[in-house]
């Protein structure tokens, strides 16, 4: 697939906002991508590349995010889950698999505790409640929305839809032991050994309280494997669908 030829521009009139999505149709099974914080669906432009023709792809803008409106208002994951609800529900879909990165992992696991799916891939996923226990109100947290604020903007991101994702008193839904045992479907988790982001110990939570769920570390890749190591996440989402 080429990300610039091979991919439709598209718009969907939600009650909170127009978002922008891609499609690329084909005749087999449906995926929706879903980015991470500041991001976009380019994101995805390396991964692609690598995908057969025939998959019936979806490259979503969360609200707030590059093409899609930012309104000002209260920025929660709950609400970029009802927008991947409304993309499904207007498109049709039927049992799509979820790839989720990052901020987009936390959309996607939500989604699929709660919505049918075919099955769903974190990569280096936020979302877990251990995680935002530990460093909440300590320095290292305080340092950590600094960098991300600051990556963000340098990347044309919308500063307060930045802000507000990053205000902990606006956290809700993180994903505790009983939502993760709560997802009935199959579920590939990707992570980067050097992650620097999302600490790797965490995939060793999301694999351990997933039932169905397998744990693939790419060796020397940081937090986006599928920029720096499309190929090979290519490869194993390919293989998790066949399997």
């Amino acid at each position: 697939m080429d990300y610039d030829k091979d991919f439709r521009d598209l718009y969907l009139s939600t009650r909170y906002g127009m978002i922008h999505y891609k499609h690329h149709p084909g005749s087999s099974s449906s995926m929706i991508m879903i980015h991470g914080l500041a991001s976009s669906t380019r994101t995805w432009r390396r991964l692609v590349e690598h995908l057969p023709e025939g998959l019936d792809v979806y490259l979503i803008d969360l609200l707030g995010h590059a093409e899609s409106d930012a309104p000002e208002m209260k920025y929660t994951v709950n609400i970029q889950v009802e927008i991947v609800r409304e993309l499904v529900s207007e498109n049709r879909i039927t049992l799509p698999y979820l790839f989720g990165h990052s901020y987009g992992g936390w959309v996607s696991a939500l989604y699929a505790r709660d919505n049918p799916t075919r099955g769903v891939i974190l990569e280096d996923s936020a979302g877990l409640e251990q995680f935002y226990s530990e460093v909440r109100g300590t320095e290292a947290r305080k340092k950590y929305k600094e960098d991300i604020l600051k990556k963000a903007l340098a990347l044309d991101a919308r500063r307060h839809v930045i802000e507000a994702v990053l205000n902990d008193e606006f956290l809700e839904s993180q994903l505790e032991e009983k939502d993760l045992k709560a997802i009935g479907v199959p579920v590939l988790i990707i992570w980067g050994s050097e992650d620097n982001v999302v600490d790797p110990k965490y995939a060793r939570i999301f694999n351990s309280e997933i039932k169905n769920s397998r744990l693939s570390v790419i060796q020397g890749a940081k937090h986006t494997p599928h920029y720096t190591n499309s190929k090979e996440v290519a490869d194993l989402l390919l293989g998790f669908m066949g399997s």
